[in-house]
């Protein structure tokens, strides 16, 4: 899991988040500021976790691995389209958006789908027949969480869970769920320790 402490989060010369203006607290704002650029840094680290333990690399690409076979060029009003994950298996091409959490930006959904669609006629055109587009909801149970979390942007046939995708890729769902847990209490312990340094937290306790 990504680190609390290694997080950017809001500088110090910018102006206040809105948890600044939540808690009328600027290092309590700047704190959990840093929490949510972790959180939103864990889906690329989640792919990076899924590549570093795939052992057959052969028609899979995803973070570094054969990155080429994932980057379609000049095919979206001239610009690139990279696709998270292309996998070629059971004579199908797997276009996947990977994500970790089960609620998404439908704004940003409805852009995704858009390009992965667009891969998928450019594919088409190139004789390539049998591709599908899939979006991952890594820690989604079942396709009904994510088909709710894309507000119906999504048919069914699209929706994957993270234990669907480490099928394909060979890998074990409940692994991956464990290597993420190994910065947990590291992330507990520093958030404690730096409410611990904000005074008004502090007389409180």
């Amino acid at each position: 899991m990504a680190l609390i402490s290694n997080a950017k989060g809001r500088r110090e010369d910018e102006t206040p988040s809105g948890y600044e203006r939540l808690f009328g607290n600027r290092k309590l704002g700047m704190l959990i500021s840093k929490v949510q650029s972790a959180v939103i840094s864990t889906g690329n680290e989640l792919e990076n976790i899924l590549a570093s333990k795939i052992k057959n690399k052969q028609g899979v690409s995803i973070q570094n691995i054969n990155k080429a076979n994932r980057v379609f060029s000049s095919i979206k009003h001239g610009h690139n389209i990279i696709i998270d994950c292309v996998l070629n298996k059971n004579n199908k091409t797997h276009l996947i958006e990977i994500k970790d959490g089960d609620t998404f930006d439908t704004k940003k959904v409805a852009g995704e789908l858009e390009s992965l669609k667009l891969v998928k006629e450019h594919l088409r055109k190139r004789g390539v027949n049998r591709v599908e587009i899939k979006f991952c909801s890594f820690n989604a149970e079942n396709h009904e969480q994510i088909k709710r979390g894309a507000k119906g942007l999504l048919d069914e046939s699209m929706a994957m869970t993270g234990k669907e995708l480490c099928e394909l890729l060979g890998l074990k769902f409940e692994d991956i769920v464990e290597e993420r847990k190994k910065h947990q209490k590291e992330n507990l312990d520093y958030f404690i320790e730096e409410l611990k340094k904000i005074p008004e937290i502090k007389s409180k306790l």
